[in-house]
Order: structure tokens, then sequence, then C-alpha cells
């Protein structure tokens, strides 16, 4: 274990480096590590691959991949899921990673002459990465919302794993009130959903990871309120009478051996202990004219992407700028930034700063949710509508039938119709994709 969702998976003949974030901030800087990475630089000598099972930026941390060596960057083959979009080996190339392997959805790559991988895609972007050598398996669930369906998929390919690494805790909200009822669910089905998948893949142990992280920006900084803890999920795991193991960064596991889990929880006790001197870091101030800007450039995409008898079907969503005090209308159609009466309630509080990073970029919109850094007080399914436009913006699927039917489009889709039907119906009903 190294940090967050970064561990090194080692088998007879071959190492895998999954995930690395190893210093810093994340998302738009309001994501940080607790507990600080363990990491040796030496360690890179013996890495043969390095995993990125998403694009979110705790999972490719950009950072952490540009500071890595030359001689790495020129040596270690990148594996990382095979879809519609260039973009992540794109950057890739850009940072100096030379070798690369895609793995496509749901079918067992051989690695090395002992060593396999299997590759399971869930929504647009999420993936899980099971490795298997010498007849174990360790799968690396990652953020991905595995449910039923998927499980069966991935256990009548690769059979029962031993090991289950996954996510713990809270990792993004999207802004519901009141907060403290719905975060207290949130994190309460989260560790149902641990529990869930432990059992419909057959796992031998859990390793909880992944959310080793806080929520460190002011307007997110509630969000810490509700995580859930390692120690949590050991009580939860254990009174439903199922094997967890835990590990603070610098500690191994070796599959199948027993593992004491209270010196680490001691270890995340005292991390947790010391959050009381932490601070929260006030986001900085981008001026009105900025933020039009920005979402005015958005909206040009879009309407060059998207069927403008879509895009007219979304109403407009108003925004109280929290730090400006200002309140401003925003129409994707008509790519508008309109007054807002002062006097009535908007459908979202936000700051400044990270609404013009919501339409600055791509990602921004789901940046937003995902650092939790807006409150949704009315119009909750326009805005669900304006996020599910958004997210597929950022998947780059375009719906202009130019755009749409292409050849990468066809190939993934193909690819991903056996539960990925099921997967996006799913996302489509709560909002989220």
């Amino acid at each position: 274990m190294v940090s967050h969702a970064c561990v090194i998976v080692e088998s007879n003949d071959t190492r895998i480096l999954c995930d690395p974030w190893l210093f810093g901030g994340c998302f738009n800087e309001s994501w940080s590590l607790l507990p600080p990475a363990a990491w040796d630089a030496a360690w890179l000598r013996d890495i043969d691959y390095l995993w990125i099972s998403h694009e979110h930026p705790d999972h490719f941390h950009i950072p952490t991949l540009r500071s890595f060596s030359a001689e790495f960057k020129a040596r270690v083959v990148v594996l990382y899921q095979k879809n519609n979009s260039q973009k992540v080996w794109d950057e890739l190339i850009h940072l100096g990673y030379a070798r690369h392997k895609a793995l496509p959805h749901r079918e067992v790559v051989r690695l090395t002459p002992e060593t396999s991988v299997y590759c399971y895609q869930e929504g647009q972007m999420n993936s899980s990465l099971a490795v298997m050598s010498a007849g174990q398996a360790v799968l690396n669930v990652n953020d991905a919302e595995l449910r039923k369906p998927d499980c069966k998929l991935i256990r009548r390919a690769i059979g029962k794993p031993n090991v289950v690494l996954n996510q713990f805790s809270i990792a993004g909200y999207g802004g519901l009130v009141p907060a403290d009822a719905h975060l207290k669910r949130v994190a309460s089905s989260i560790l149902t959903n641990v529990i869930a998948n432990h059992r419909d893949l057959g796992a031998e142990v859990t390793i909880p990871f992944a959310s080793f992280m806080y929520f460190s920006a002011i307007d997110n900084w509630y969000v810490n309120n509700h995580a859930n803890r390692p120690r949590d999920v050991v009580e939860r795991l254990r009174h439903e009478q199922l094997n967890v193991v835990t590990l603070y960064p610098g500690e191994s596991y070796i599959v199948g051996e027993k593992h004491e889990n209270e010196p680490s929880l001691r270890c995340f006790d005292g991390a947790y202990a010391s959050f009381d001197r932490l601070t929260a870091t006030p986001p900085p101030r981008v001026e009105l004219a900025n933020i039009e800007a920005a979402f005015q450039g958005l909206c040009v995409g879009l309407c060059q992407r998207y069927p403008k008898r879509l895009l007219r079907a979304l109403r407009p969503f108003s925004v109280h700028i929290v730090d400006l005090r200002k309140k401003r209308s925003f129409a994707v159609s008509r790519g508008k930034v309109s007054d807002f009466d002062e006097s009535l309630a908007t459908d979202l509080d936000v700051y400044s700063q990270p609404l013009w990073f919501a339409f600055k970029y791509a990602y921004g919109v789901q940046t937003l949710g995902v650092s939790a850094r807006l409150t949704l007080r009315s119009g909750v399914r326009n805005w669900q509508a304006h996020r599910v436009l958004f997210a597929m913006n950022n998947a780059e699927v375009y719906l202009r039938p130019k755009l749409f039917f292409t050849a990468a489009n066809l190939r993934h889709i193909r690819k991903r119709l056996r539960g990925g039907a099921s997967q996006l119906i799913r996302r489509l009903r709560a909002g989220v994709v």
C-alpha cells in the first residue's frame, strides 16, 4: 500500500504500480492525502507496468506522473482501458511515456509467462483490474460501482478473487440538502456496497483503500464529518463475518497469509487524530467576466457536438456565486449568462473559482460534484440533466450524427453492449454518468 488508490501488486514475474498519487492536491486543489504516501523512488527500478484506472486526478495524477524519471517513462508499459477516446494516451505521450498497452473490456490479457490481467469497464470512465498469477487473483475494484450482474461477469472470467481492493468512503457529493442526512446515507451505502461486492465476487479478503484523503477546501470541508474510516470498515465486515485486511501506507499483504489489523488501525487512528490540526483552504476569487467567458466557450463546443433541439430542452440553471455575492442564470442552448432576481432563491450555491473551473474544462462539472463544492437547493432534475450532458461531453460521446457514428465509437459501443447498457440506465436514472 502506497497511498489512497496507489498500490503495488507483485507476482512471481512482474510488478504493477497502480494509480500513483504521491503528493500535492487534486480535484481543483480541494482533496489532500491523509495519511501521506509511503514512497521510495528506488521502487521504480522494479516496476514493469503502470496501470491507470481512469482519468480522475486522484488516479491519473499528472504532477506525480510528470515527476517520475525519464528512464522509468521510457521503460515502463502503461496499461489503460481501451475505449473511444485518445485523450489519456495523448497526455501520457506528452508526459514522456513511450510504451502503452490498451486493455479491452472483459478480456484476459497475458502480460508475462506467469501473469495475466483482466480489465472490466464500468460507466463511461471507471475500470477495475484483476491481476492473476499462480492460481491466485487480486481484483482492484477501485472506484467502479459494481453490481451483482457485473460481479457475475467478472467471476465467470477470473473465478473467485482471493483479494478485493475496494473504495470505502465518500468520494464526492452532488450538493443535495440537507447535507447531513444525505451524507450519512451515502457513507452507509458505500459500506453496504463493499459488503455486497465481497459476497457477490466470492472474495476471500477485502482490503479497504482509495479513500485515504480528506476534503481540504473551505466549501467542501463539511463532508469530512461523515467520512468512513478504516476502523468503520473492519467493524462492519466483521459483523457480517467477512474477512478484511487493513494496510497503512507502507505495509504489505501476502495473499493467503494471516494479517493482524490492529497495528495499522492504530496508525490510522493517529492520522485521523491529527485532523483537528489541519486547515481548510479558501478558494481564490475569480471575477464574473472570466466565469461568463468560460461558460460561453463551453457552450460553443456543446453546440458543435450536440443537436440544438437537445440543448434547447434544458432549462437555464441559476447560481448564487457566494463570494461575489451575485446571482446569475446560465442558458446552455444560447451560451447566455443573465442577471437573476436577487430576491429569489437560486438552484445552486457555488464559489466563483470552482464555478469558473467547472465551465473552463470539459471535466470541470464532474470535478465540481466529485469535490463536493456546490449546494443544490432546487432544480434537481434540471441540474442532473445538465450533468449527464457535461459527462457525455467529457467522455467524448457526441450526439451529432457525424461525430457519433465514428469507427471508434461504434467499436466501443459494440464491445460494451454486455453489461454496459444496464450500467448506463442505472446512472441515467441517478442523473450521473
